[in-house]
């Protein structure tokens, strides 16, 4: 395990009926009325005088057509009108022949999808450990050998990595083996189940380490930053809450 160098960010109703006329507009209704029968009383006394006669005439009918059909006749109309057939449903379309392995296809073969790992094009644990302030880690990574420097030198790289890629992290712990333990092949160091501490609080990890040739420094690296990981599980997975 390493200590960063990374620096601190501060970071509706109804309507009442009409009101009835009073009796007097009532009286004069009727007398109105009485003197329009007059008058056509005495109109009609006058056409009899006259001689003339008032005839009402009864409307025309008008001729109705019949015509006389025989009983199978009768019962032809009668029966119900015979039913058409549905026509038969279109044949389905035939199934696309799968294409033979070698062959080739109009569409392009899709891509296989990238992995989420991050990737950044700059190293930063080499420039970390020139920082003046880095001397202390310089002393430690001299006392090391083998697979146990190599760890220390990505751990470094991965907790730089993550701090330049979101500065809200802060990382001053990292252990590579928290959840499943490293891999050494050659000159790449790879961590699937890691953690680092940021706020006093531990998340998961995983990354891919790549050194040069003489495994001085890094040269290719990619990481993914996991989920926070419970406090619970912080004792059984060695991580300490404080230093």
């Amino acid at each position: 395990m390493i200590a960063a160098t990374a620096p601190a960010i501060e970071l509706g109703t109804l309507d009442a009926p009409p009101p009835r006329p009073p009796l007097a507009r009532r009286a004069a209704g009727a007398a109105q009325l009485a003197v329009a029968l007059a008058l056509h009383l005495a109109a009609l006394a006058a056409a009899l005088r006259l001689g003339g006669v008032l005839v009402l005439q009864p409307p025309e009918e008008q001729a109705v057509e019949t015509q006389v059909i025989g009983a199978r006749e009768f019962e032809a109309l009668r029966a119900p009108p015979p039913v058409r057939p549905l026509p038969a449903p279109a044949a389905p379309e035939p199934a696309a022949e799968p294409i033979p392995r070698g062959a080739s296809s109009a569409a392009p073969p899709r891509a296989a999808p990238p992995d989420d790992m991050i990737r950044p094009s700059r190293m930063l644990s080499e420039r970390a450990l020139a920082d003046p302030r880095s001397r202390a880690a310089r002393r430690g990574l001299a006392t090391l050998a083998g697979e146990e420097r190599i760890a220390q030198l990505c751990d470094l790289e991965a907790m730089e990595q993550i701090h330049a890629w979101q500065p809200g992290y802060q990382p001053d712990r990292l252990v590579d083996y928290a959840r499943a333990d490293t891999r050494l092949r050659d000159t790449v160091f790879t961590a699937t189940g890691g953690a680092f501490r940021s706020h006093r609080t531990w998340y998961e990890v995983s990354f891919r380490c790549e050194l040069d040739a003489g495994l001085a420094k890094v040269v290719s690296f990619a990481f993914k930053v996991g989920e926070p990981i419970p406090r619970e599980e912080w004792s059984s997975l060695s991580l300490p809450a404080l230093h």
